[in-house]
């Protein structure tokens, strides 16, 4: 992005979506790398967020 907030490189064919697919994919990529398996492990999200008193 730049200083406007508007992409830098473009995208072929010219879509938003392809776009918002590869941010979802290297965030889905950096959670399983830090992880292991990040969605198995959200069946303990009400306890965590019960422990925290949120």
């Amino acid at each position: 992005m730049d200083d406007q907030g508007n992409p830098v490189q473009p995208t072929v064919p010219n879509d938003d979506m392809q776009r918002e697919y590869a941010y979802r994919a290297g965030v889905n990529i950096m959670m399983y790398m830090l992880t292991g398996n990040y969605k198995a492990d959200q069946v303990h999200v009400p306890a965590l967020l019960e422990r925290l008193g949120q």
